[in-house]
């Protein structure tokens, strides 16, 4: 059959354009710092930079992985060819590096970056298992999960309840007489509703439900429950359950509903590594009441570590469409910061408001990055003390740390992808693009594993923890002892015995680039809401006072993850200067400065309030933000390559590596199915017999 589009016979080049792959060559050349050492950096040495290089070439030379019509597929064909993906990996994964395959398929899983009905059988319900398992359950289970001879999912939420996990409906109540627990919905609301691959894929579940033991309730619990049979892929007696169909992302994923009618499974079935139920039906809660959140904390700590990639990818492919996208002002002077060309439209990325709104995501996407390195060690060391010491003393930061950062960094990460987006233009709104998919598969992190409001309150509660202990301190004239907080990130709160230092020196005493003085800013903005919101809590509760001060609340934990991000932005690069050469030290610096200042602009108010930072100050951090901006403007292009994202992964035809934009979206729009013929769909019904009437009337 004839295409319903030809290529045209030539492809001419305006008098005002230029050809997009030289722009990026060029834009390459100029760079002030080598990208490749950066990139080894960020990768974690040259060895593993090379090895994810390795990994790419075999996923994108084997068949099975081909995004190749991704954006056209119906959901069907979105769910099946990534599900083949999932399966294919461990064999890929094995013939990459056979020593170590479980570090090659978390690779391949980031570069096929399509969430599937596997993913939770990964992500949740074998590290739950892992978790809160005993070893006997541990070595009963596990095996089966790798092999897939079981499919799991993590069923949670339900139609009637969310974050607010306390009041899950669904029982789990013990009969003593059969070994058993009755798993059981018991309303409309108690319906399991949004874990992914339980729509089709799963035939397990982790299921939270209220525990129930001679007839008290003893809040929520881990169950394995089988919803559907290994031998015909049916429904378990007493289950019922299905896909709840099409999101505004995320479709390769089989989110479903799940019902339970007095389903009986055996004692075992629930989850002891902590809390344990005796035969006798004899309750034994954990030796520590928040134990069991352990997974929940590793989730929320692996999506602080995910908002830093989807960052990168969101700016590198705007970044790299801004630099070969030329429009208007023909043979005009440069704008700001440019590197214009006579005769030509500019580079969009020369126009200073492009700078501004993509420069300061480019240094955020480093900041984050640094954080999740953070949040990986904070998360590993807790769990290494509290599995073989039994020392859960790190826990209430860990949580709140984690809390915060997943919802302040999941936040700003969703909003970068659609402000990247927007800076696109109208081919920005194109599935070619990326950013549809990439923005509707990313934005559910703001209300899984916990709305970010709610997680803010989190933090809060643990904020108003370490002031009520500094203002108890300082009332006595003594230190607060490290058991009572105000220790790691919150240690700033100690600062000037809980008190608050005078003016911000940015610009004064010291340079606007100062970091430490910087550090001092965020840190201030932060004590001095916390200790305000704590002053007017006096002696509620902490549920009361969340509840009577919630909006301060949510904004005093912001800023202190903003101060939390800052601080490992400046440790990291501080402690890598060592190691790289003096031009890429000072384009990280560079970095640095423009996420602090660009953020302090963005958030005056915050540093304004009660004269911290001056009127004059404010206008100076402004224009230094200008200053930077121009500075950074010629390493725009290396500083995305640094983050050596494959094509393969952003798969946009916007953000491509060589910048053959225009090429790429004629492509690939050729074997679009609908362009497989020129008749559209409805027309013998619809249009023929409208249209025939008007054949051959067409006049001048």
């Amino acid at each position: 059959m004839q295409r319903a589009i030809q290529k045209p016979s030539s492809d001419m080049i305006t008098a005002h354009q230029a050809d997009p792959t030289e722009d990026l060559r060029r834009e390459r050349s100029q760079a002030s710092f080598p990208s490749r050492e950066l990139a080894a950096l960020m990768a974690g040495g040259e060895a593993q930079l090379k090895l994810r290089e390795r990994i790419a070439d075999a996923v994108r030379a084997d068949p099975v992985f081909s995004k190749k019509g991704k954006y056209f597929m119906e959901r069907a064909d979105l769910y099946r060819t990534t599900l083949e993906k999932y399966l294919a990996l461990p064999r890929l994964a094995t013939a990459i590096d056979p020593n170590d395959p479980i570090t090659v398929g978390k690779i391949i899983r980031e570069l096929i970056d399509e969430p599937g009905g596997l993913d939770l059988h990964l992500g949740m319900f074998i590290p739950t298992i892992q978790g809160q398992g005993d070893e006997e359950q541990r070595k009963h289970w596990l095996p089966m999960c790798t092999k897939l001879q079981i499919v799991g999912t993590y069923a949670q939420t339900e139609l009637g309840h969310g974050t607010y996990i306390r009041g899950l409906e669904t029982t789990a109540t013990y009969d003593a007489e059969k070994e058993q627990f009755i798993i059981h919905s018991p309303t409309l609301t108690a319906t399991k509703w949004w874990p992914g691959g339980m729509g089709k894929t799963s035939t397990h579940a982790v299921v939270m439900a209220r525990l129930i033991t001679h007839g008290r309730d003893r809040g929520p619990h881990a169950f394995v429950v089988q919803i559907r049979r290994n031998e015909d892929h049916q429904t378990m007696p007493g289950v019922t359950a299905g896909d709840i169909g099409p999101k505004m992302g995320y479709n390769a994923v089989d989110n479903g509903f799940l019902r339970f009618d007095h389903v009986r499974v055996p004692r075992r079935a629930m989850l002891m590594r902590y809390s344990k139920v005796d035969p006798d039906g004899t309750f034994h809660p954990p030796p520590v009441a928040k134990a069991s959140y352990g997974t929940m904390v590793f989730v929320r700590s692996d999506i602080v570590m995910n908002a830093a990639l989807y960052m990168k990818k969101a700016v590198t492919i705007a970044m790299r469409y801004n630099l070969v996208r030329r429009q208007s002002n023909p043979g005009g002077e440069k704008a700001s910061g440019g590197v214009g060309q006579k005769g030509l439209e500019l580079q969009v990325i020369d126009y200073q408001h492009s700078q501004r709104s993509l420069f300061p995501i480019l240094a955020r996407a480093f900041a984050f990055h640094c954080t999740s390195d953070f949040m990986r060690r904070m998360y590993f060391r807790y769990e290494k003390v509290s599995t073989r010491k039994g020392d859960f003393s790190a826990l209430p930061e860990l949580h709140a740390t984690s809390s915060g950062l997943k919802a302040y960094c999941s936040w700003a990460t969703k909003d970068a992808i659609e402000l990247c987006r927007l800076c696109c233009g109208g081919h920005g709104f194109m599935m070619l693009a990326g950013f549809g998919t990439t923005f509707g598969n990313y934005a559910p992190n703001a209300t899984y594993e916990g709305d970010n409001n709610v997680l803010c309150l989190q933090t809060a509660r643990y904020l108003l923890k370490v002031a009520r202990a500094v203002a108890k301190a300082a009332a006595r004239g003594g230190n607060v002892p490290p058991e009572e907080g105000a220790q790691g990130t919150s240690a700033y709160i100690l600062e000037g015995g809980g008190g608050l230092e005078p003016g911000c020196q940015l610009g004064k005493s010291v340079g606007l680039r100062d970091t430490e003085a910087a550090l001092g800013a965020f840190a201030h903005a932060a004590r001095r809401q916390i200790l305000a919101a704590a002053s007017r809590a006096g002696t509620l509760s902490a549920d009361a006072a969340m509840s009577r001060d919630m909006v301060a609340w949510i904004k005093a934990a912001k800023a202190h993850c903003a101060y939390v991000v800052l601080l490992n932005f400046v440790d990291a690069v501080a402690e890598s200067k060592p190691r790289v050469s003096s031009a890429t030290a000072a384009v990280m610096d560079r970095l640095v400065s423009l996420h602090a200042l660009a953020t302090m602009d963005d958030n005056m108010g915050d540093f304004l309030e009660d004269g911290h930072v001056s009127a004059d100050q404010a206008a100076a951090i402004r224009a230094e933000v200008a200053v930077l901006l121009a500075e950074l403007r010629p390493d725009a292009a290396a500083l995305v390559d640094s983050f050596a994202l494959d094509d393969y992964f952003l798969n946009s035809a916007l953000g491509s590596h060589d910048g053959d934009v225009y090429r790429r979206l004629y492509d690939e729009v050729q074997s679009a199915p609908f362009n497989a013929s020129h008749v559209p769909p409805g027309y013998a019904d619809l249009l023929h017999s409208r249209l025939i009437k008007g054949a051959g009337r067409s006049r001048l």
